[in-house]
């Protein structure tokens, strides 16, 4: 891709109230098509002679051509009054009330969680940066999508059953006998939580794979190691296994034999 062309312009900007600088590229594409791109770069003034002065002091600076540019005269500026900037404030909260009103769960999401301290990391950073940029949005245009209003409410109920998870998986582990010190294959009986496939590459360089198991025992201990069962199976089986070094109520079982779902 070659470029063309690449020259800056004076515009009159969006509904004809700002003299704005623009650039123009042309690229010629590899397959022969010339391609324009005409994008704003700035705001430069309402006042023309002032405009084209900034104009060809930024192009210069941005050592690009500034082409002539053929353009009227403004549409004028309407500034509003005290009272009328006032009456639109009261107008649209009324629209972000009617909003809320019409959506109360998400209404009570942002009444909970919505105004936390920025240093409040647990909630900021567990239901994640768009819950906060969503509401943000609402009271910057005075409504949201309905796919805006279900991904909001589900990043709060995710991160409120991955709270209540944490808390009852530690009082679980608190609870839970450590995994049983032995070189005797014994038997474990308890549901499959996870699954995964685990890559291998045999000595003759041949690529495989199989599914290891994380099985939580009945006993309250987690092990991990072959495949037993598919996930939200329970199982029993018999196998060794290996304390953890870091956990002692974690582990890995190793050949389980005697496998059935029950």
């Amino acid at each position: 891709m070659s470029q063309l062309k690449n020259t800056y312009y004076i515009g009159a900007g969006w509904g004809n109230k700002m003299y704005t600088l623009r650039q123009n590229i042309l690229f010629e594409r590899s397959d022969g098509y010339v391609s324009e791109s005409d994008t704003y770069v700035k705001n430069l003034s309402t006042d023309y002679d002032e405009a084209y002065a900034k104009a060809v002091k930024y192009a210069k600076e941005s050592n690009v051509k500034l082409e002539a540019s053929l353009i009227g005269d403004l549409d004028p500026i309407e500034r509003k009054t005290k009272k009328e900037h006032e009456k639109y404030a009261v107008e649209f909260q009324v629209k972000i009330d009617d909003f809320l009103k019409n959506n109360p769960v998400l209404a009570q999401y942002f009444e909970t969680y919505g105004n936390v301290d920025y240093e409040d990391k647990e909630v900021r950073d567990g239901i994640g940066y768009a819950f906060f940029d969503i509401k943000d949005k609402l009271y910057t245009y005075g409504k949201l999508s309905n796919k805006q209003v279900d991904f909001a409410i589900r990043l709060v109920e995710d991160f409120v059953t991955r709270k209540e998870n944490t808390k009852k998986w530690a009082e679980e582990k608190a609870n839970a006998e450590p995994v049983p010190v032995t070189d005797e294959r014994i038997q474990f009986t308890g549901e499959v939580i996870k699954t995964t496939f685990k890559d291998y590459v045999l000595p003759n360089g041949m690529q495989t794979s199989s599914q290891k198991c994380t099985v939580k025992d009945d006993r309250g201990f987690v092990v991990w190691g072959g495949d037993v069962g598919e996930k939200g199976d329970r199982v029993t089986f018999m196998a060794t296994v290996t304390v953890s070094d870091k956990d002692p109520k974690f582990g890995f079982f190793k050949r389980p034999t005697k496998i059935q779902q029950i």
